[in-house]
Order: structure tokens, then sequence, then C-alpha cells
């Protein structure tokens, strides 16, 4: 027990040594385009993340977001087409980078309902991004798929209530 206990000390206290324990925020527009034939919808939206990087190489983000979608989709149930829908991503993971410039991470975490004949969703999302410096802080870019899994349960009446359908976003944001 006492090994374990020393290991595990060991390997904390190894990755914390190189830590730059920094925080930033990050503020900016993007916009998305649904992957999904039948949705056809291009969105413009707006992201708050807060990033703690604990090692050279990790750092642990949260995201918070809206995004405003423009769609033609018919709903059959409700006898109504739908032409704007709105999403409200709250998202927390993890990025790693390779070069102090370029990173790669996945965030999990749930879309709120902003809209009629949307719901709130479990979404996943894998994410690249570059790192410009600009001033005092940075200029950071990024793509992001936004994957929203299709929901258990009764069928609901659209795609946008049921799930299954992904839209990707080029972020810009000022990092500071």
């Amino acid at each position: 027990m006492k090994k374990i206990v020393f290991l595990l000390f060991l390997s904390w206290s190894t990755i914390t040594a190189t830590a730059q324990k920094k925080f930033t925020l990050s503020i900016g527009p993007s916009a998305s385009i649904s992957t999904l034939r039948a949705l056809d919808a291009k969105g413009i939206g707006a992201l708050l993340a807060g990033e703690y990087q604990f090692h050279t190489r990790f750092s642990v983000v949260a995201i918070a977001g809206y995004e405003h979608f423009s769609t033609n989709l018919y709903d059959p149930w409700a006898h109504v087409n739908v032409t704007t829908f709105n999403l409200m991503p709250v998202m927390a993971g993890m990025r790693y980078y390779p070069w102090p410039f370029l990173y790669g991470g996945v965030s999990t975490g749930i879309v709120i309902k902003g809209s009629e004949h949307v719901r709130s969703r479990l979404a996943i999302a894998p994410a690249v991004g570059y790192l410009l410096p600009a001033g005092k802080g940075k200029i950071d870019m990024g793509l992001q798929l936004m994957g929203i899994p299709q929901g258990m349960g009764i069928s609901e009446q659209n795609v946008l209530e049921r799930g299954g359908y992904s839209y990707l976003s080029l972020r810009v944001a000022y990092r500071w």
C-alpha cells in the first residue's frame, strides 16, 4: 500500500511540477453548417470559454455558447416549417497541445433547447485549433464538430427533437 501511495504521489508531483498553472478566458464568434443533408442548416453564434492549463501539454476547458441556425425543415407532426432554431451548448473537456500553438481536444456536455421544435440533448465535440499571437493575448482559431446523438425513448417529431445530427463550426476567439 505504501508503494502505491508513493507512486501516486510521485506521478502527481511529476505532472504538476512542469505545469504552467495558467487560466485564460476566450470570447468570440462562430459560424456553423449542418453535416446532415436532410437538415441543411447554417448558423452563427458566440462563445465564451475558460481554460486551465495544468501541464505544458494538457488543459481542461469549459465552454458556453449560443448558436442561431436558419433552415427549411418540415415538421410533419406539428404541420409547420421550422425556419430557425437556437441551441445553447454547455461543454467541458480536455485539450492536448503537441506544440504550444496547436491543439486537439474533445468536450462533452449538453446542448440546451433555445427555441421551439428542439430538445435539450447530450453532445460530444472533437476539436482542433491554432493559436496566433495578438498583442497581450492570442487569437484562437478552431474547427469543432458538435455531435448530438439520437435519443432513446418514444419517437419524437423531427430530427431536432430526436437528435442524430451534427454541425461543423469555425470558431475565432480572442484569448487573454
